[in-house]
């Protein structure tokens, strides 16, 4: 159902990504492509596209959503990884364990010893060796794919990631990320180990609002349930293409709400969601936390040039700010994804995060 709010598993219950599925599917069988990177903005269909793409792949996987380990440690992250990959040279087919998704569609049987002198929480690290043995004999390739990958530098598993990518080749990996500037920094910043490896982007995008309108419509032709047009141009604009609201909406309406109520809830869910991924964001900037908050406030009226957005934080706080405090907060709020640049104007590109700021604070 293109409404489930789920991660979809199935290209039919998807919405016009058959280029970058296809795309992946492609890249997953060829021998040159060692790292696929997803990246978008929060709510534009990774996840769902990481996965469908996994599904039609067939070729043995594990799935980690990151988003499940806040604030662990290496150890219990590795002592994780490790059952799960036990569990699935063991031949099981697919499993929740530890918070990590693990999923074999191909027999793959693999003897393991017991190292005793090997720290449990390190033993993904043979198992790895063994797994990219299997599949040198089997002419096959196995997927490491981790949702929200961001997170891994926390852990330092962006070292071993990069460990992987330069010594066992019949293994691949695939990450996605929403905090845009955070996986840049994991990638592309000389200092950090994954710097310098060759990759394939994918990168989401909000929709249109002719592809809102039509996203909307299929879904509601597919569930046979005839709506107001109206409401449904209303819902494009107000939802504004991020495709994660417009089926939240979709689905409150398949669960028999009123269109006008579901639209109204969804705003109000969306809201709640969208403050606390920021509110998260604000809680980790100490002193500063005021002044990222003026921002956003400043940007929830409409897109603003750099020297708007100083003149009015200096008003707003009555006292002046430093060129490059500026600059540091514009840049640490695209990195997280909460704002875009475009034609030399910063703007909040979720419309609910938008009223979120204004309702909010």
């Amino acid at each position: 159902m293109i409404f489930d709010p789920k991660p979809k598993e199935k290209r039919v219950d998807l919405y016009d990504f058959e280029e970058e599925i296809d795309r992946i599917v492609k890249e997953l069988h060829d021998s040159l492509t060692r790292m696929i990177v997803i990246k978008g903005l929060r709510r534009t269909g990774k996840s769902s596209i990481l996965r469908v793409s996994l599904n039609e792949a067939k070729l043995n996987y594990i799935l980690v959503d990151m988003r499940e380990f806040e604030d662990v440690s290496p150890k219990v992250f590795g002592y994780g990884l490790s059952k799960a990959l036990n569990d699935i040279v063991k031949g099981r087919k697919r499993v929740l364990l530890e918070k990590i998704k693990a999923v074999s569609f191909i027999g793959m049987k693999i003897e393991l010893k017991t190292d005793r002198e090997m720290d449990p929480s390190f033993r993904y690290k043979s198992i790895f060796r063994k797994i990219n043995h299997w599949a040198e004999k089997k002419n096959t390739y196995f997927i490491l794919a981790i949702d929200e990958a961001q997170e891994l530098a926390k852990i330092g598993f962006d070292r071993y990631l990069a460990f992987l990518y330069d010594n066992l080749d019949r293994i691949k990996i695939v990450l996605t990320g929403s905090q845009v500037g955070v996986m840049d920094n994991i990638l592309d910043n000389p200092d950090k180990p994954l710097f310098g490896r060759a990759r394939i982007d994918i990168e989401t995008k909000y929709l249109s609002k002719k592809q809102s309108i039509s996203f909307l419509q299929t879904g509601f032709r597919e569930l046979k349930i005839k709506i107001d047009p109206t409401i449904i141009e209303r819902a494009a604009e107000t939802l504004d293409g991020v495709i994660g609201w417009l089926t939240l909406f979709g689905w409150l309406v398949a669960k028999k709400e009123k269109a006008e109520e579901a639209l109204q809830k969804t705003i109000e869910l969306g809201i709640k969601t969208a403050y606390k991924e920021f509110e998260r964001f604000l809680d980790t900037r100490g002193t500063g936390r005021k002044r990222y908050l003026e921002v956003m406030k400043i940007l929830s009226e409409e897109p603003k040039r750099w020297s708007e957005i100083k003149t009015l934080l200096e008003i707003r706080l009555k006292r002046i700010i430093p060129n490059n405090q500026i600059t540091k907060y514009l840049k640490e709020l695209r990195k997280y994804g909460f704002i875009t640049k475009k034609e030399n104007k910063y703007k909040i590109p979720d419309p609910i995060l938008r009223k979120a700021i204004t309702r909010k604070t």
